[in-house]
């Protein structure tokens, strides 16, 4: 689909512009004129309308007698060309040819490629994506062979420049604004800075520095690309991109470089660096880009500081603006190029460091990915999609009029006529009103993005802070304007002010630090004080502030983002553990600029993306920072559990899944980064298998809460690891392989060290592997087979009690699917029935006399008599006792499901199990909102009296030899 229609056949001209096209056809001789009458239709019926357009396709047409016939001939004007095409169309420079031979024949080509390109564009041939890729292609060929030829001459005189090593040097070409987003205009600049690796010296007779050497490689690449002569120019050069600008150096090595980026490099450099490209020497540059290039563009973290910097450049332009008076100017101009590119630039700069997706030197690539990401709704990216393409087009064709360096709309009737007849439009008028609308909508979203420090409701009372950070401030004048902004206990809240003004947090602040929170504070104080719980918002807040400490960049985020800002102060009036949770890691604060964390519930699909563009950011020879983003994605996604929790839009048994979702995601890639970095060592264990040697497969499998999925936000994993080797030969395949079984032994140590090592977020979880065959005796991976046997034949009744709640959880999919059927065929077959009740009930009353910490006026909600121990033990009793005639009694590991199979074939009536299951539920409830308050499950002994007494009476009828049950 073309950005714009095709241009009329035969466009109506005014009389002057009808004259002006038929002097340029008549300068055209007979040779021209009949390639034209031979040409294709399409060519034909395109030369007024393109001659119309563009002055400098009538005057290179007419100037150069060969051109015309040969696009017409090659077919050239008909087709796109691709990149890689432009490095054997352009010209042939021997290093025996003269330097003005050599300008020359670069110009020449110049006039025929921009020809070629202008002609498809005014004509409607080409998309705007084609006519950007195909001029920064241009550009990047006309500056890689001006850089061969310039290189070739120097290089006969002074020899190749080296490193101490031997090694030969390049210049390292950075290709910066549009050149190096691959989206270049049609008369622009390049900007360039200009690297060399290291320094050293040349080979030859004459022997000089590399840096001079690269000096005067530059000067002479500028030279040849920017020198003005009868033929023209190629490219306009502009090195103020460079460190130090005009009164740096024209090289610099890659040492100065790296220092100068940290030490001195501005915030408006940051932005310039999001498009930098390397357009010669690529694999050098990778180098100098991941050590100094990315970690001075993008933060770790998200890094909302950028909007005031960003925010004082737009003020600089727009007083330019006014000064020269470009309100026409469509880059610069209101709603112009520039500020759809603050727009994007501006998020990739705050979210880059988090999404190396947006590490994109494209304008356009970027805008979809932040569609793609929901950082800007979809109808923005539309407008501001089809903006960018009206604007660009525009641009283009303001610029293809003559060749000029110039995005000022005409001012003269003719001119106004030739962008209208270019752009496609009616008349000037229509282009103008559609102008105008593509201006507003840029405007529009600008506002949005840059003004998004929301002020409280016109109506609301403005809290006065002004003498707050004076010393001398009075507590009475600030209650007093607390008072008038609705704080009903002011007295309180300005106590609490004066606390956060007197803390360490405000002494250690940097000037910046200090400047963004004073802007903070009045709008988060209005906020805090339409809430219906005003102090103890305050003070969670307040604590938030405080624990954020210097990362200062999180108060702008909330200054700039007035839903993030109320997200955290709703999220506040739900108790202490959410705002605990933000004040321990800050890194959550990132999770309040999503609009979903309110509203959208969380899912194992979300959780898997969310871990899967964290991970993607990743270098594999990094594990500390791999445990590091595997904690970071913990937090925030038991964090969204937890919001959806509290607020009530997650059921009960929807947090615990939720909660074994995460815990699953993690150790499926705990293992794939254990067996990465283990097989790398040793090679991959292999084993045989008839006459063939084949891949070891290995898993793990879940007991307990995970197993079960039952987790709570600080359960324990109990894992178990299995393997399926077999045979004679049991040893790696790498150079130096070792056994299987030791094999085995480092990896089970690899992935348990990388779910329970510290890092700076914190640890995943506490690993228990005590489960596992013979307990912390035995092996830890054990083989399937001998798993199996083990279960079979030697196992306790509470080991195929745990083996109920046990479930294959990530690994190896045909040995999980292996393990499901051994764990069906010894609950079906091997569990010693005749004595399971008396060891069932043993277990019970063991547990309940060394675990319980009630009491007569307490009671444990998890082990005492009628709480959730009595409850999973029945259901485990009832499935072990009849999984032999009724199988799907023992399929599910989860309690309810297993009391509710009971009761499906029934075996226990429903009313019995619907007793259980309700309990079990209000148990599990009130033990997550404890936990989330970090307190032990107990609870005073009247709570839960009628349902505990149900539950006892139906553990003493079901498992007493006396009992009425005592057969059931």
């Amino acid at each position: 689909m073309r950005d714009f229609p095709g241009t009329p056949v035969s466009p109506p001209l005014s009389a002057a512009l009808e004259a002006l096209v038929e002097r340029a056809l008549g300068e055209l001789d007979d040779v021209r004129r009949a390639a034209l009458l031979a040409a294709p239709g399409a060519i034909g019926d395109s030369v007024r309308a393109v001659f119309a357009a563009s002055d400098f396709v009538a005057h290179a047409c007419v100037r150069d007698a060969a051109l015309l016939p040969q696009l017409i001939a090659s077919g050239d004007l008909l087709r796109p060309l691709g990149t890689a095409e432009y490095a054997g169309r352009a010209p042939v420079l021997d290093a025996d040819i003269s330097e003005a031979q050599a300008l020359c024949e670069l110009r020449r080509w110049r006039r025929r490629e921009l020809t070629r390109i202008a002609w498809r564009d005014l004509a409607g041939w080409a998309q705007l994506t084609e006519t950007l890729a195909e001029l920064t292609a241009f550009a990047d060929q006309a500056i890689v062979s001006s850089l061969a030829f310039a290189r070739a001459a120097l290089i006969a005189r002074y020899g190749e420049p080296r490193a101490a090593d031997g090694a030969v040097q390049p210049l390292v070409v950075i290709g910066m604004g549009k050149l190096g987003g691959g989206e270049l205009n049609f008369s622009s600049d390049v900007d360039l800075v200009l690297l060399f690796p290291e320094h050293g010296e040349t080979e030859g007779p004459l022997r000089i520095s590399n840096e001079e050497f690269f000096t005067r490689l530059g000067q002479a690449l500028v030279r040849l690309l920017q020198t003005a002569t009868p033929e023209g120019f190629v490219l306009r050069v502009d090195l103020r991109l460079r460190p130090f600008g005009d009164s740096g150096p024209l090289v610099s090595s890659f040492a100065s470089f790296e220092d100068y980026l940290p030490r001195h490099g501005r915030d408006w450099e940051r932005y310039a660096y999001i498009k930098a490209r390397p357009v010669t020497a690529s694999a050098r540059y990778a180098e100098i880009e991941a050590t100094a290039v990315r970690p001075f563009v993008y933060r770790r973290y998200l890094d909302y500081g950028v909007f005031e910097s960003l925010r004082e450049m737009k003020a600089l332009i727009e007083r330019e603006v006014t000064r020269r008076e470009l309100a026409d100017h469509v880059k610069l101009g209101p709603g112009g190029i520039r500020e759809i590119e603050f727009i994007v630039q501006a998020l990739q700069l705050t979210r880059g460091g988090r999404d190396r997706s947006l590490q994109t030197p494209s304008i356009l690539a970027a805008l979809r990915r932040l569609g793609e990401t929901r950082v800007l709704p979809a109808q923005a990216v539309s407008e501001l999609r089809e903006a960018y393409a009206f604007l660009r087009r525009l641009e283009n064709r303001l610029q293809m009029l003559a060749d000029a360096q110039t995005h000022r709309l005409p001012a003269d009737p003719l001119g106004c006529e030739r962008i209208a007849l270019a752009m496609g439009s009616t008349d000037w008028p229509a282009l103008v009103r559609a102008l105008d609308t593509q201006r507003a909508r840029v405007s529009h979203h600008f506002r949005l993005v840059f003004s998004g420090a929301d002020e409280p409701d016109a109506g609301a009372v403005r809290i006065d802070l002004g003498r707050f950070w004076d010393s001398q401030a009075e507590t009475a004048a600030l209650a007093e304007s607390l008072a008038r902004a609705g704080f009903r206990d002011s007295d309180e809240a300005a106590r609490l002010l004066l606390e956060l003004r007197a803390s360490a947090l405000v002494r250690k602040l940097d000037e910046a630090g200090r400047r963004r929170l004073q802007a903070l504070l009045p709008a988060l104080l209005a906020d805090v004080a339409h809430s219906s719980a005003q102090l103890p918002v305050l003070r969670r807040v307040l604590a938030i502030i405080e624990a954020t400490g210097k990362r200062s960049a999180y108060f702008a985020l909330l200054r700039e983002n007035g839903a993030a800002r109320a997200r955290l102060v709703e999220l506040c009036r739900h108790g202490d553990f959410l705002a605990a949770q933000i004040a321990a890691h800050p890194l959550l604060l990132d999770e309040l600029i999503d609009e979903r964390l309110l509203t959208q519930l969380p899912t194992r699909v979300s959780f898997a993306a969310d871990l899967e563009a964290r991970m993607e950011q990743l270098r594999e020879d990094d594990p500390e920072q791999q445990v590091e983003t595997l904690r970071q994605f913990q937090r925030a996604a038991l964090f969204r559990v937890a919001v959806a929790d509290l607020t009530d839009l997650l059921p009960l048994m929807q947090v615990s899944d939720r909660l074994t979702d995460i815990a699953e995601l993690i150790v499926e890639r705990a293992m794939q980064l254990g067996w990465r970095q283990i097989t790398a060592q040793f090679g991959v264990p292999c084993c045989d298998e008839g006459q063939a040697v084949r891949p070891v497969n290995v898993c793990a499998v879940g007991y307990g809460k995970l197993g079960g999925m039952e987790l709570g936000y600080s359960s324990d994993l109990d894992l178990v690891f299995l393997h399926d080797s077999q045979g004679e030969r049991q040893q790696t395949s790498g150079a130096r392989p070792i056994d299987n079984q030791l094999f085995f032994v480092r990896l089970a140590q690899r992935i348990v060290h990388l779910l329970t090592m510290h890092s700076p977020a914190g640890r995943l979880y506490e690993v228990d592997v005590r489960l596992r065959p013979s307990g912390k005796g035995g092996l830890l991976v054990t083989n399937i087979e001998a798993f199996a046997e083990y279960q079979r034949r030697e196992a306790w009744t509470w080991e195929h009690q745990a083996l109920l709640h046990a479930r294959s959880v990530a690994g190896s999919p045909q040995l999980r699917e292996r393990f499901e059927a051994v764990r069906l065929d010894v609950l079906c077959h091997h569990v010693r029935r005749g004595t399971l009740r008396e060891e069932v009930r043993n277990m019970r009353e063991r547990m309940r006399r060394e675990l319980s910490r009630g009491d007569a006026r307490r009671f444990d909600i998890k082990q005492d008599s009628g709480g959730i121990a009595d409850i999973e033990f029945l259901a485990q009793y009832w499935a072990l006792r009849w999984a032999r005639e009724y199988p799907p009694v023992a399929m599910f590991a989860d309690t309810i499901r297993q009391l509710e199979s009971v009761a499906s074939a029934d075996l226990v009536p429903q009313t019995s199990v619907d007793m259980l299951t309700a309990a079990y539920r209000a148990y599990r409830a009130r033990i997550h909102r404890l936990s989330l308050d970090a307190a032990a499950p107990i609870v005073p002994a009247e709570d839960f009296a009628e349902r505990r007494a149900a539950v006892t009476a139906l553990w003493d009828a079901t498992m007493c030899a006396d009992g009425p049950h005592a057969q059931v």
